[in-house]
């Protein structure tokens, strides 16, 4: 293993291990809830939704930091670094807490949209209450693992999450369980395993800090807080065009058949799964991009560029042959009667090409960030989700079958990586020239 191979590896299995250990998490809790009652389960799936829909907004405390920080660190614009890092936390936890006053003032709502029971609506809100508590400890943990790996520190990230999700099962039973609080107790072991992360992840970000000497030249405070909000704003239109879109995809498939619907969410489940392998190697790469254009060396024909595609190379292939291969006896575990006749040759094709095309969308968005290529980033997925709804569309006019979903998203990823690709090739040799221009 070389040098670059090394540095890739260190920066990348942290934070596969945090992306595996969210959803084995996610269903041990599950089985928990399920203990209690499947009353309390389906309360637990209405506020997760809501939950996790709600915090992703605010998926820029931890991808446009990374690689800003890294820059700032590799150009020894330590003052700087160390006020951006006291800004973007100082964010955080104030969006943390408006973000509670909005849950706990508009959750009769929200919670209504998805028209529950009497029963399940009031453990719903229950659930939902406890777990916001935590949002602001959640925000802080996202933020500084996020500065860390910026540091080259990315080891933190798997630790916190660790911290997380270990506290999260041991608080989860014994609150939801053992004190019998019920799906509060649940919440509230959420709330609690957060804040437990966040102080770790705080104090780690505080100890590395104060390792950096301070140096000479000013902070350039408007530019500081233009930059936070500007990669703030364009990763958050980004996010809510994505999300609308996989949103559309979903609700077509719940006008299909049953079968259809249960397998739609499976393969989306499988979906995820598949792409956390190449999702660690992208997020890795927005700090050791970012690190390589302040040294002033081009990102193009370099040996970190190379190394970044030949193992995307390697992880896409394995994901298309493993899924086209074994596809219906993935599904067959969760269902050997009604699902595998609906698992058709294209399906198989579909579902493994999106694995391998989808692979390079998300590298190159990876790549992108570390050019500090923003606005491309986000311009790229708006679109490519419009794309993608637009042909969804009218395909499903004449074929409103399962296979149209899978067709619109595989154009869709098609268009995101051919610009992704051409927008890093063509980035690349102004990357942070105009980009930290004051």
């Amino acid at each position: 293993m070389n040098k670059t191979q090394r540095e890739i590896w260190v920066n990348s299995y942290p934070v596969f291990l945090w992306l595996v250990l969210e959803p084995i998490v996610g269903l041990i809790d599950s089985k928990i809830a399920s203990l209690i009652g499947l009353q309390t389960l389906s309360a637990i799936g209405i506020s997760e939704t809501i939950y996790f829909v709600f915090v992703w907004i605010f998926i820029f405390l931890a991808y446009g930091t990374t690689p800003f920080v890294s820059n700032l660190k590799t150009k020894g614009e330590i003052n700087n670094l160390k006020y951006f890092i006291k800004f973007g936390r100082n964010v955080s936890v104030l969006l943390g807490f408006a973000s509670i006053f909005v849950l706990v003032y508009s959750s009769n709502f929200i919670i209504s949209i998805f028209n529950p029971s009497n029963s399940i609506f009031s453990l719903s809100k229950s659930y939902l209450i406890f777990r916001c508590i935590g949002i602001p400890f959640y925000l802080l943990n996202m933020h500084s693992t996020a500065v860390l790996r910026g540091l080259k520190v990315p080891n933190v990230t798997f630790y916190s999450a660790l911290i997380v999700s270990v506290l999260n099962i041991i608080f989860s039973f014994l609150f939801g369980i053992i004190f019998n609080f019920g799906v509060a107790g649940i919440g509230f072991a959420s709330t609690v395993s957060f804040i437990f992360a966040a102080i770790f992840s705080s104090f780690q970000l505080n100890k590395y800090q104060k390792k950096l000497e301070k140096t000479n030249e000013l902070i350039e405070k408007k530019f500081l807080k233009k930059k936070f909000f500007q990669i703030g704003v364009l990763i958050l239109v980004r996010s809510l065009f994505l999300t609308l879109f996989m949103a559309f995809l979903r609700n077509k498939a719940s006008l299909m058949s049953m079968q259809e619907i249960a397998l739609q969410h499976l393969l989306l489940q499988f979906w995820s799964f598949g792409y956390i392998f190449v999702d660690a190697i992208a997020i890795a790469s927005q700090a050791l991009v970012a690190e390589l254009i302040s040294k002033k060396v081009s990102y193009q024909n370099s040996e970190l560029q190379k190394e970044l595609i030949k193992l995307t190379m390697k992880i896409s292939i394995s994901l298309f042959i493993s899924s086209f291969l074994f596809l219906k006896q993935m599904v067959g575990i969760f269902d050997k009667n009604n699902l595998i006749e609906y698992i058709t040759i294209d399906i198989r094709f579909l579902f493994s090409f999106s694995l391998l095309i989808g692979s390079f969308a998300f590298l190159w968005d990876g790549v992108l960030l570390g050019l500090d290529q923003t606005k491309n980033f986000a311009l790229i997925t708006i679109f490519s989700s419009f794309v993608g709804f637009i042909l969804c569309t009218l395909l499903l006019v004449r074929n409103d079958k399962l296979i149209t979903l899978w067709i619109a998203l595989d154009l869709s990823l098609v268009s995101r990586a051919t610009l992704g690709y051409y927008f890093q090739r063509k980035s690349y040799s102004t990357a942070f020239n105009t980009g930290l221009s004051r």
